[in-house]
């Protein structure tokens, strides 16, 4: 008896988190998905205006250690 009355007082939490954490994921998914297509649109365009060569990348590894 015990046990069915804990249940009934935890499972509405549960599942209330659950729901969260389930929107939390589809918010990460959507916001990964909108970085990989706008860093590939920004790719395409530096290919297509041929000066991705004149680019330099600059990891940050001696910045400011001049």
């Amino acid at each position: 008896m015990r046990s069915d009355w804990i249940r009934r007082l935890l499972l509405p939490r549960h599942a209330a988190r659950a729901k969260e954490l389930r929107r939390a994921s589809v918010r990460v998914t959507l916001t990964i998905s909108q970085y990989q297509n706008v860093s590939q649109e920004i790719q395409e365009e530096i290919k297509h205006n041929r000066f991705a060569k004149y680019l330099i990348y600059d990891r940050g590894e001696h910045h400011g250690h001049d």
